[in-house]
């Protein structure tokens, strides 16, 4: 179980908390400072979701899958894979907040850059701006990372369980409110009588920046409830790459929750070309970008309503199961078009409608990450290898979102022998098997220890 390395202190649970609760009027506090973060940070995302207005950016300037698969996973892979580094940074620290607001307030730098590039140039030079794109976005998440696993720890300690579940769920809905007005704003930018190309997609990037502008100022007023001294005396003592050896080795728990998080991970190489894939059969516009992204901001309203509620009731372990067992409809629906090709070619409206449906089913699945797959270490975890467990939590999604590339390899590879159609029907239908054994994996995993009041 998730108490290996919690054996030093007999008859404590798993989790339980060992520093002060923090004073009624820090808690309020905190709870409108993260939910605030949440909120602007979400809406902010809103503009550029990666798999459908980065992914649609790039597909005018190149035709190559591979790279489209690319910038498809540049984001997730920058966030999730350095964050055993980053737990290893904050290891130990009483105090992590300099390093959410240093790493945070330099990175999200990255997209006012992206905007005025493409403001600028024009774009003149395709390939060069992709790898502009990429690495822009790649330096906003390895930056973010760092500030993550500070934000996470901080969060734990800041708020009970259950208030946490309630932050995290309200910011994350009323940024999802304010995702539909960025969704409008995307479909009206991107439309035929919008903006022309690229200063459209500039304006987008310039708006997410605004966004992570606000973000960054909720930051500043989040109280941090620095370890307690004992929780820091016992952590400076250890050595954390030992106990990360001896979790990885002995927490069959953990072993566990790591497998589940690899199987559904990998249904990222198929989202990565849902939109690809439905634009190219059909022939769409890029305006069709914003239907896709209100879509997802709608799946996600609803998803962060109905995980946010079995969070604050059930607790993580049902989130998970939940979740994953909703994200196989996704794959699901997608390969039901790509096999059959006759509701696409007789039917586009309805082809187009299970894609929103598809997309909507993806943005609901992604926000029960945080009250899910993220959660469960927060309350299982004990709280002075907290951050390490979360580190290497979310440096195993960070090699599932190298999938994208393998989807791209494996599009550009398949079509070369047989059609199109049948090749992203093999992608489709992977990312399906894979997400089902996750849900198997996933009921295997106990309730954790920690009380959820």
């Amino acid at each position: 179980m998730i108490t290996e390395l919690s054996e030093e202190k007999p008859g404590l649970p798993a989790g339980a908390a060992t520093t002060p609760a923090p004073h009624k009027t820090d808690s309020r506090r905190n709870f409108l400072a993260f939910g605030g973060d949440m909120l602007t940070f979400m809406t902010g995302l809103s503009f550029i979701p990666a798999t459908i207005v980065m992914v649609g950016m790039a597909s005018r300037l190149t035709s190559d899958k591979a790279l489209l698969g690319v910038v498809a996973m540049t984001g997730s892979v920058a966030w999730f894979l350095p964050q055993v580094i980053a737990a290893r940074i904050v290891h130990g620290k009483q105090r992590q907040k300099i390093y959410l607001v240093g790493a945070s307030t330099i990175g999200r730098q990255m997209y006012l850059l992206m905007a005025l590039w493409l403001y600028f140039t024009r774009a003149e030079s395709p390939l060069l701006t992709v790898f502009v794109l990429i690495t822009c976005v790649a330096i906003f998440h390895i930056a973010d990372s760092l500030a993550g696993v500070a934000w996470f720890d901080m969060l734990s300690r800041a708020l009970s369980p259950r208030m946490r579940g309630r932050s995290v769920a309200l910011g994350n809905l009323i940024g999802l409110v304010g995702g539909i007005g960025a969704g409008l704003i995307v479909e009206r930018v991107l439309s035929p009588t919008g903006l022309p190309f690229p200063i459209n997609y500039a304006v987008l990037f310039f708006c997410a920046w605004l966004c992570f502008m606000a973000s960054s100022v909720f930051i500043l007023f989040i109280k941090e409830i620095p370890m307690s001294a004992d929780e820091h005396s016992q952590t400076a003592d250890t050595h954390f790459l030992a106990n990360l050896a001896k979790v990885l080795r002995t927490d069959k728990v953990f072993q566990r929750l790591i497998f589940a998080r690899i199987f559904t991970g990998i249904e990222t190489m198929a989202a990565a070309f849902y939109v690809v894939f439905i634009r190219e059969r059909l022939g769409l516009h890029d305006d069709i970008l914003g239907v896709f992204t209100i879509a997802s901001v709608g799946g996600g309203i609803l998803g962060i309503a109905f995980f946010g509620w079995l969070g604050d009731r059930i607790g993580s372990r049902g989130v998970i199961r939940s979740s994953i067992g909703l994200q196989v409809v996704a794959p699901t629906l997608a390969l039901v078009v790509a096999a059959l090709p006759v509701i696409a070619g007789a039917a586009p409206d309805v082809a187009i409608a299970i894609f929103v449906g598809v997309i909507a089913v993806n943005g609901a699945v992604a926000q029960a990450g945080m009250l899910g797959f993220q959660s469960y270490p927060l309350d299982a975890a004990p709280e002075r290898y907290r951050a390490m467990y979360i580190g290497v939590l979310n440096s195993v999604g960070g090699v599932v979102s190298l999938t994208p590339l393998l989807g791209g390899l494996m599009l550009d590879g398949i079509t070369a022998s047989v059609s199109s159609q049948a090749a992203y029907s093999i992608v489709f239908g992977i990312a399906a098997i894979s997400v089902v054994a996750g849900l198997i994996t996933s009921f295997g995993l106990p309730k954790p220890a920690r009380n959820m009041e």
